[in-house]
């Protein structure tokens, strides 16, 4: 994987839309996050935002979504909503010993992975609460449909018979390119970003008539334009979906549909999933990002999460800071790998 800067790159794009406003100023700070992040809430007459020279408001900035957050509360907290203080700082202690172990000497024979070097310093600003999904009220997805759960147990039975050896040694076999997905072959990362290890980075600019996110993982920009133009025509798929937004007061209302069917976003393919996402700035360092997932081929009924985007991280201040992640295309010397491998791992398997 190699790195460069391509902050001047995605404001050359967004030129050759619309005339680049001036430079982002909010939700930018060089002041450390506070211990403990916990998710603020919009209160009104007290949550001031800027607008921008348009009159828009102004949610520009860099920002990170990092958290070891989980997406689902653990089953050992079913009841409970909201951490007490007193636990947050227990979990926070924990992350940041993990984090220090993740960089200790490597045990004979192991290879490594990636270490602290690759990840936010901030990685692990927890967010008070015990799950990122705040509906259904127990904080866990809903079940899946009955044709839903069927693929999974094809996909899950496929999986297995494809290794082997067993654990903590044991190998998955790839028959060919197709068996490794749009992310590990470098061509798509899964969308809404909400939870991976590294790369954690965004942007947010603004002109007249768009809103634009560049992300720092696989450099992806989506222009959501603001002027009320319908989505494209449904046999019309992107990997990174089609985003319509508006204002609805203070936040920013995206209506996101439209995905390639070989994209998968939680284990599902996303050709049927439709999210709105709320972008509310809630103070000068944070916005609250709020993403209700639908997708009646896949869950009994529709789920919603919260995530803060934070602009106080001290590995992500200003445009620069977002390095292109940016793997070979096709990620071929990876698939090379694997491909090779899985021959020599069939090749000496007992018979």
């Amino acid at each position: 994987m190699r790195r460069r800067i391509v902050a001047g790159q995605v404001f050359a794009l967004v030129m050759a839309v619309v005339v680049l406003a001036p430079a982002p100023l909010a939700g930018q700070s060089s002041g450390k996050a506070p211990a403990v992040n916990v998710v603020k809430p919009v209160v009104p007459g007290v949550n001031v935002v800027k607008k921008t020279p348009w009159g828009d408001p102004d949610l520009q900035g860099v920002y990170t979504f990092s958290t070891l957050t989980p997406l689902q509360r653990p089953e050992a907290l079913a009841a409970k909503v909201a951490l007490t203080e007193a636990e947050l700082a227990e979990l926070e202690e924990r992350d940041a010993q993990n984090r220090v172990a993740e960089d200790r000497p490597l045990a004979p024979g192991n290879p490594g992975t990636y270490n602290n070097f690759w990840t936010s310093n901030e990685k692990g600003r927890r967010t008070g609460r015990s799950s990122l999904i705040v509906n259904p009220p127990d904080g866990r997805r809903p079940p899946l449909t009955p044709q839903a759960q069927e693929r999974r147990d094809q996909l899950t039975s496929e999986a297995a018979a494809r290794r082997v050896g067993t654990p903590p040694f044991d190998h998955v076999i790839y028959r060919s390119w197709k068996d490794l997905p749009a992310y590990t072959q470098c061509v798509s990362r899964p969308m809404p970003r909400q939870s991976q290890a590294y790369n954690h980075g965004l942007q947010i600019l603004q002109v007249p008539g768009y809103v634009v996110i560049h992300y720092e993982s696989m450099h992806d920009v989506r222009f959501i334009p603001l002027d009320g133009r319908p989505h494209l025509p449904d046999n019309i798929r992107l990997w990174n979906g089609d985003s319509r937004g508006h204002w609805e007061g203070n936040s920013l209302v995206v209506d996101w549909t439209n995905f390639d069917p070989r994209q998968e976003y939680e284990g599902a393919p996303q050709g049927n999933m439709h999210f709105v996402e709320r972008f509310t700035r809630v103070d000068a360092k944070t916005i609250n990002y709020e993403v209700t997932v639908d997708d009646k081929t896949t869950w009994t009924k529709s789920w919603k999460f919260l995530l803060p985007w934070r602009a106080a991280d001290g590995n992500y201040q200003k445009p620069e800071d977002l390095y292109e992640y940016a793997c070979h295309e096709g990620n071929y010397r990876q698939m090379e790998d694997a491909l090779s491998g899985s021959r020599a791992v069939e090749n000496t398997a007992p018979k």
